[in-house]
């Protein structure tokens, strides 16, 4: 049993955090976040050499392009960003992926901004009850149910932020800190938050009823995902994941980030280790979207 297999036949099927890469695994380099910045960058007039590009992140490079709009300029570059991607389509295997999820019932969280994934399998969209704002829908999902506990039911979450809200959209270093500190007041409040739950052995918190309930208590398996160092939400969140599980060991899950051959970062291996992440390494990436075990 390959190692990949090993993961997705865990006892409890893992919740998948699904990033861009199945996206462009289709072959369509315009499905790619990098293209669309270019693009955005060309209609603003702003041109960067290599060796500039190097020095920034995409993060970053969507702050400067921000900030090299005329002070009358009134573009959203999230709508525009949106606009972008309005025109990409689900393919077969974003359809056999969420399938899976489906059979099993178990959560998807992606940090993609398009509904290809929805998309693939027609999942109604269901608006959050609690606490709505397009800002940080972080209460939403598509699914074919109600979902009461989101780490026990299949749905899919968009943690980036969704096409259909988009000052949801989460592009710029800016955004990103803005999502760490929504998210440090959920995890460490007083009344409601995750860390005051687990020491009073509940399961209720601010974030119970979001996507950050399943990130902290389900196994998962990561893919499609780079993680490297200017994913500061999602870093952020996983160290925060560790340090739940070091105060209270019994809440680890198994966790699984698989990378391709060609792709894999070997000094990037000890982050991982200490977040209790075991790395799995493929051939191809034919082997994590055509694999057959979607089929299981």
């Amino acid at each position: 049993m390959s190692p990949l297999h090993e993961a997705i036949s865990y006892a409890t099927p893992p919740a998948l955090l699904i990033g861009n890469g199945i996206n462009r695994f289709s072959a369509q380099t315009s499905s790619s976040w990098e293209n669309l910045l270019d693009e955005l960058a060309s209609g603003q007039g702003l041109s960067l050499s290599p060796a500039e590009m190097a020095e920034m992140s995409n993060t970053e490079f969507f702050d400067v392009l921000d900030l090299a709009r005329p002070q009358d300029d009134k573009l959203n570059l999230q709508k525009e960003f949106c606009r972008l991607m309005a025109t990409w389509e689900p393919a077969a295997h974003h359809e056999r992926i969420v399938r899976w999820a489906e059979r099993k019932n178990t959560p998807i969280i992606t940090v993609n901004f398009d509904e290809s994934l929805s998309r693939a399998v027609d999942a109604d969209f269901v608006r959050s009850k609690n606490r709505f704002t397009d800002f940080y829908p972080w209460g939403c999902y598509f699914s074919s149910q109600d979902v009461s506990r989101p780490r026990e039911a299949f749905a899919i979450w968009h943690a980036h932020g969704m096409m259909r809200y988009s000052r949801s959209i989460r592009l710029g270093l800016t955004h990103y800190m803005g999502a760490v500190q929504r998210a440090r007041s959920w995890v460490y409040a007083r009344q409601d938050g995750l860390h005051r739950a687990t020491r009073l052995g509940v399961g209720e918190w601010r974030g119970a009823d979001t996507w950050l309930d399943i990130l902290f208590h389900s196994p998962l398996m990561i893919f499609g995902f780079g993680f490297r160092k200017d994913e500061n939400f999602f870093r952020w969140l996983f160290l925060e994941r560790a340090r739940l599980h070091k105060i209270a060991p019994h809440l680890k899950q198994k966790t699984w980030f698989v990378e391709v051959q060609s792709d894999a970062i070997q000094h990037r291996k000890p982050f991982f280790e200490r977040l209790g992440v075991d790395l799995v390494t493929v051939e191809t990436y034919q082997d994590i979207y055509a694999a057959a075990l979607w089929d299981l």
